[in-house]
């Protein structure tokens, strides 16, 4: 009995090591394929994207330098210093009659409105708070008591380490569900609110975004993204519906592959806790209005980082600019770069090109970065300071909490079936 144990144990030790090198060697993989994406994009976004200006003659040349127009001159400062001004038939046209000039970086900065800078930032300080209550609301259908300034504190947290670290759009959840789990001896439940709190979130800008392509303005881009959008929002209809069916509970699973499970206690409060919020209406409607105020405050600040840039920026596209950030905030979600880093320049390269250079498109994209970024920046003195944790009467509440950590017991219909 002895020997069989010695000679087990070392099988099982190999065993885990095997299991852990192999799980390192898939992280590496990802982690590999993730900066493959982001350099290839950031590539192709920089193709076409220049520091000085330039303008293209009528005989095919390029002249690049500083470029100002002037009436119907053109006046250029080249890279070597000469000044030259252009008359009008000196330079080449675009099929609307404009002067073929790209403008760079440089200028796009230079000339860009950094009153409408500010106003951005105005825009999009405020989006933490209905942000805030809407965790609020989500941990309060799930019977757990936290304060709407300390939802605040974990949501500056979140948003900080989700745009100002290499972690990705989702490592200020994975924070967030941490901080958040300290205020409760419902852990589950209050990891599972982040998730839910997320998929809220997405799911309201997706409907936004399909509702405008849908409803809104047509368009030759805009009727390129329906299928992009109509379709998984059509599969998340469907599948919502199927799982909060009775039809899905009514689905055997064998006992034995559920003893495999990993974690299949936890399973359960989590399938649990989001059929709680499910039947909370109030709570999910609450939730889906506060997202769509929060959303049209961020959308508003990018508007104005666009207008800021001197791009064709109106009132009457404005829907149209409200979809292409949708699209660009979806593409940041998705597994890959850190942020969407390169795959959402790269959308908005393709998108935009109509309304701008490639040299302000990549400007407004950077600009709308550090506009987010500022507006974090609060969540590093709640992050350094450690003001996440609950408070002793904080603590003294959470003695006097039901333990959560128990398996929780469904009603028959609502539990995950064995035979």
């Amino acid at each position: 009995m002895c020997a069989a144990s010695g000679v087990a144990l070392p099988v099982r030790l190999t065993i885990i090591s095997k299991a852990t090198m192999q799980s390192k060697a898939k992280r590496l993989l990802f982690n590999m394929f993730r900066i493959g994406i982001c350099v290839g994009a950031l590539w192709i976004v920089a193709r076409g994207v220049t520091l000085h200006d330039e303008v293209t003659l009528a005989d095919g040349s390029k002249l690049a330098g500083t470029v100002r127009v002037v009436g119907e001159s053109i006046e250029v400062v080249t890279t070597e210093g000469e000044r030259r001004t252009l008359a009008a038939n000196e330079v080449a046209r675009d099929e609307d009659g404009a002067f073929q000039i790209a403008f760079g970086i440089s200028t796009a900065w230079r000339d860009s409105n950094k009153s409408f800078m500010l106003l951005a930032l105005a825009l999009h300080f405020p989006v933490v708070f209905p942000q805030a209550l809407r965790f609020k609301w989500l941990l309060a259908a799930q019977n757990i008591t936290v304060g709407y300034w300390e939802c605040v504190k974990l949501t500056f947290a979140g948003n900080f380490l989700n745009f100002a670290t290499p972690l990705g759009s989702n490592g200020g959840d994975a924070f967030k569900a941490y901080f958040a789990s300290l205020h409760t001896k419902r852990k589950t439940e209050a990891i599972t609110t982040v998730v839910l709190d997320r998929i809220i979130g997405l799911a309201t800008l997706l409907l936004a975004a399909t509702l405008i392509i849908t409803f809104g303005p047509s368009g030759e881009q805009l009727a390129q993204l329906r299928p992009y959008l109509l379709i998984p929002m059509a599969f998340g209809v469907v599948g919502g519906a199927f799982y909060l069916s009775p039809l899905f509970r009514m689905i055997k699973l064998p006992q034995s592959l559920l003893s495999r499970i990993p974690m299949i206690d936890h399973l359960r409060r989590m399938d649990a806790a989001a059929r709680t919020l499910a039947g909370h209406f109030p709570a999910v409607c609450g939730a889906v209005f506060l997202t769509a105020v929060l959303q049209a405050l961020a959308l508003c600040a990018y508007f104005a980082v666009a207008v800021a840039m001197m791009m064709d920026a109106h009132w009457g596209n404005m829907l149209e600019y409200f979809t292409y950030f949708y699209t660009g905030t979806i593409v940041q979600a998705l597994p890959g770069p850190p942020q969407g880093l390169g795959t959402v320049e790269l959308a908005y390269r393709f998108f935009f090109s109509p309304y701008g250079s490639a040299s302000q498109i990549v400007c407004m994209a950077l600009a709308i970065r550090v506009v987010v970024l500022v507006c974090a920046v609060p969540g590093l003195l709640v992050t350094l300071s450690g003001s996440y944790r609950p408070k002793a009467e904080g603590l003294e509440a959470i003695e006097h909490e039901m333990d959560g950590e128990q398996p929780v017991s469904l009603p028959a219909d609502q539990r995950l079936a064995t035979s």
